[in-house]
């Protein structure tokens, strides 16, 4: 079977599948099969989950240029579908979508950042799942919520900011599924397959990238009638999922040192203990051996300055639409290759660099950072929609950092500080 194959292609490096003696061929077979199918614990949710965030990635963004041309400054739909022909129309809307975008991540990123502190001890104690689903249903409840807003012909764009963002937020969102999914892996693995296995994950969630945005493209374009109703019920659809295979499938405790939250005297003064803070805190603060604590610093500096290119993604598509008149069905042409790029990358690169050529973790994080600068002067003097695909290309390599830098940071960290067994 396919998963035997995989097994054998990864048993170098993943935990070895050892053969029970007195089994037939047959059984052989079905054990190992079986063996496989358990090692798969977080992928399928950050599959489902970002399935759903790229399906309706280009689409939402076009939401929030439709919704402030028509209900913000109250011009026609007529207009509104074909902003690209009305040049000082189109830099109006945009003025304001930009200025939503601002105060968005703003709302959308404070309270994860606060609760942050929290979450990270916490979970080392409570486990990972709580926080992971948590996050979850923070999505679902903001992809209702734009439902609601694509429905409300009198609400102003700022309203996704009140109804939707501020109340997901509160939930960790993003924060709490990234921090919790990957700390699931880390407690899961050894450090020797950690490097390959959270790239996996990677390529789980990556792999949506390029299969989302085309497919809602086509759903958007050719199936739904240009409804961000229904694509955004169809997210939402997906999230659901998430939840319910998070539920049924992940263990509450991953580690010996975790406890069920029933054994917690009060929830609320269980999670927003001081300790948690102090304990945070204390993991970057503390002196260890061998500059450790030094380079915890670096990673956390590395890390912040390499998000910077993620969130661009917003004011991408406004610079396209303005500058090479690109609509929603050529911008997701160009994301579907952008992204197919970073994932032959993340499936090759990696364990070429790793494995098959021995470079250390720092070089394979110079040359992704270096491959993403180079990508931003190519997006930022091209004058030409073609060449945009050049900057995609060299920015191939770049996705490359945030698992080897995960894997670098988790790799300095004792055990007990990671939660691990």
């Amino acid at each position: 079977c396919l998963s035997d194959i995989f097994v054998k292609l990864f048993q170098n490096i993943m935990t070895s599948t050892q053969t029970v003696p007195n089994q037939s061929p047959e059984e052989e077979e079905t054990w190992q099969c079986r063996r496989w199918w358990t090692k798969i614990t977080v992928e399928p949710t950050m599959f489902l989950y970002m399935m759903a965030f790229m399906t309706t990635s280009v689409v939402e963004q076009a939401f929030f240029v439709h919704k402030s041309c028509t209900v913000n400054h109250h011009y026609n739909d007529t207009i509104c579908r074909n902003l690209s022909q009305y040049k000082d129309i189109n830099t109006e809307v945009q003025i304001t979508v930009s200025d939503f975008h601002q105060w968005n991540n703003i709302a959308g990123h404070i309270v994860p950042i606060i609760l942050s502190l929290f979450l990270g001890a916490w979970s080392d104690r409570r486990g990972r799942k709580i926080p992971l689903i948590m996050g979850l249903i923070g999505k679902l409840y903001y992809s209702v919520m734009v439902v609601v807003n694509a429905t409300q012909d009198s609400w102003p764009l700022e309203y996704v900011i009140y109804t939707a963002t501020i109340p997901s937020a509160l939930t960790g969102a993003d924060v709490a599924i990234f921090g919790a999914a990957f700390s699931y892996m880390s407690d899961v693995t050894t450090p020797k397959d950690r490097t390959l296995r959270i790239s996996i994950l990677d390529v789980c969630y990556l792999s949506t990238m390029p299969t989302g945005v085309a497919l809602g493209s086509f759903l958007f374009n050719e199936v739904t009638n240009r409804s961000y109703t229904i694509m955004f019920i169809i997210n939402a659809s997906m999230l659901a999922l998430a939840i319910i295979y998070s539920i049924l499938r992940l263990e509450w405790q991953t580690t010996s040192t975790q406890r069920p939250l029933r054994e917690a005297n009060n929830i609320i003064t269980d999670f927003f203990d001081k300790n948690h803070v102090k304990e945070s805190v204390g993991v970057l603060t503390k002196k260890r051996p061998h500059h450790r604590r030094l380079y915890l610093w670096l990673f956390m500096v590395i890390m912040a300055l390499y998000t910077f290119q993620r969130d661009e993604k917003p004011m991408t598509y406004l610079y396209v639409s303005k500058m090479f008149n690109w609509d929603v069905a050529t911008y997701s042409n160009f994301k579907t290759v952008q992204s197919a790029l970073y994932v032959i990358t993340m499936l090759i690169g990696i364990p070429v660099m790793s494995k098959l050529l021995g470079w250390k973790d720092t070089i394979i994080i110079m040359i992704g950072a270096s491959g993403h600068a180079l990508a931003r002067l190519v997006f930022g003097l091209t004058k030409v929609g073609n060449l945009f695909y050049l900057g995609a290309v060299i920015a191939a390599i770049g996705p490359v950092v945030a698992p080897v830098l995960r894997s670098m940071t988790s790799k300095v960290v004792p055990i007990s500080e990671r939660g691990a067994k």
